[in-house]
């Protein structure tokens, strides 16, 4: 199977699930929103293993992704309620509010975890690169000359020496 296909049907099954998690939004039926949206997620990694075209990063954001949909639907199906008197009145749920802050605050661990991994933020890798830039000798440094020999005790404390 080509390679562009197999990218077109992979992004096929993530379309199907959240256009069914929508739907099954709009028609407020939020079990059956995660259903779908949980399955897309299990079929999309199974297919993505089996023809080994799983990627780490794109499954970390659309992880997160995934999360952030249902911290709006939570916040707004269980947080955030409208009441009919006095008209336009508003009521805040805080057990809604304070449960789609935590799926909101877990959802953005994929994310981090892949901005810390990556090379270019790395800690680690700016030290390497350090190591190695002072680890490179130069070829006209009077250091590597073969004239030089190894200071005896005696001759670091009778002064009687050139500093380098």
């Amino acid at each position: 199977m080509n390679i562009d296909l197999k990218k077109i049907a992979s992004g096929f099954i993530l379309m199907i699930g959240i256009i069914l998690f929508f739907i099954s939004i709009a028609n407020n039926n939020f079990n059956f929103s995660l259903i779908s949206l949980t399955s897309m997620l299990i079929f999309w990694v199974l297919y993505s293993l089996i023809l080994n075209i799983f990627d780490v990063k794109i499954f970390a954001y659309i992880t997160s992704i995934s999360g952030f949909l249902v911290f709006f639907s939570v916040l707004f199906m269980f947080g955030i309620e409208e009441v009919p008197f006095p008209m336009g009145a508003v009521v805040f749920h805080s057990s809604g509010i304070a449960a789609s802050l935590a799926i909101g605050f877990f959802s953005l661990f994929p994310i981090i975890i892949l901005y810390q991994m990556s090379p270019e933020k790395s800690p680690q890798h700016h030290k390497e690169e350090s190591l190695l830039v002072e680890e490179t000798p130069d070829s006209d440094s009077e250091l590597e000359n073969n004239d030089w020999e190894i200071a005896t005790e005696d001759d670091l404390y009778s002064g009687e020496f050139e500093i380098g």
